[in-house]
């Protein structure tokens, strides 16, 4: 499954870049990541790894490639790959746009149950962008 989705954040591109820039605030927009455990010297950067620890689940994440305006990341866990590639660009002075390519690849027994669980993995795709957005609106200057 592949899907596009597009939003507008209210701040300038230099300040989004800082944001993302720093894998502690994924906290502030995944109320459900319980801790992140870096496997690299260089958080966020291409080649870098993390455990991804929710509520339900853990994640392993690898970073495929980053810059400062497009960033890609393979979440591994048992029956699932989502692939992520969020690209930034500048609107105006004050807004930015984010273009998140996600795909899911299923197999095993989630593969079995796809047609529910795509849609409910769209949703919580979704809910994190939107999430995302309120923090990135609502953060400082």
């Amino acid at each position: 499954m592949r899907f596009t989705s597009e939003i507008v954040l209210n701040k300038p591109i230099e300040r989004v870049r800082v944001l993302t820039s720093d894998p502690a605030h994924v906290h502030q927009w995944q109320p459900d990541l319980l801790s992140i455990t870096q496997h690299s010297e260089t958080p966020g950067a291409a080649g870098s790894t993390a455990t991804l620890t929710y509520r339900k689940f853990t994640l392993e994440e690898t970073v495929l490639a980053a810059t400062a305006d497009e960033r890609t990341s393979r979440y591994e866990t048992r029956g699932m790959v989502h692939t992520i590639t969020n690209r930034y660009t500048r609107i105006d002075d004050q807004r930015t746009k984010l273009v998140s390519d996600n795909e899911f690849q299923l197999s095993g027994l989630l593969k079995l149950g796809r047609r529910v669980l795509e849609k409910s993995l769209r949703e919580q795709a979704e809910r994190n962008l939107g999430n995302f957005k309120a923090f990135i609106d609502n953060a400082a200057p």
